[in-house]
């Protein structure tokens, strides 16, 4: 298990408000959230594309308590949290693009994201038969 928020006792809700405003403050205007059985995710807009990040819940069967459960569904919004601060502070930064740090939550037109695409099994063959030019420092 990961370790950070590992004993964090702020509730789910507080850490969905917190990732929405953060969104906000950074200029994301369109957000929402959703639920279901395999666990939550937001939604957001930005320039007319829509990103999508799942929180998949935790394997219930892995924890010896509903509490320890219920714990580990927090500790995993507190990362999100986290994770999404630290990307929208690096494109802040001009470390990176926005589209270059969320592209793989960018959705495409059937609902997928450009990640559950190239994981496909034909995508990643035709990738890994795809010859690339030799790096220029070797």
């Amino acid at each position: 298990m990961a370790r950070y928020a590992k004993n964090t006792s702020v509730p789910i809700s507080r850490s969905k408000a917190q990732i929405e405003e953060t969104l906000l403050r950074y200029g994301i205007a369109e957000f929402g959230m959703g639920v279901s059985p395999r666990g939550d995710g937001i939604l957001f807009k930005k320039e007319g594309r829509l990103y999508k990040i799942n929180v998949p819940n935790p394997n219930h069967d892995d924890y010896t308590t509903d509490s320890k459960y219920e714990q580990a569904r927090r500790q995993r919004w507190r990362i999100l949290l986290l994770s999404i601060k630290a990307k929208l502070e690096e494109i802040e930064a001009g470390l990176i693009s926005f589209d270059d740090q969320f592209l793989a939550y960018m959705a495409l037109p059937d609902g997928s994201t450009v990640s559950d695409f190239m994981r496909l099994p034909e995508n990643a063959e035709r990738l890994s038969q795809t010859k690339m030019p030799k790096l220029l420092m070797s």
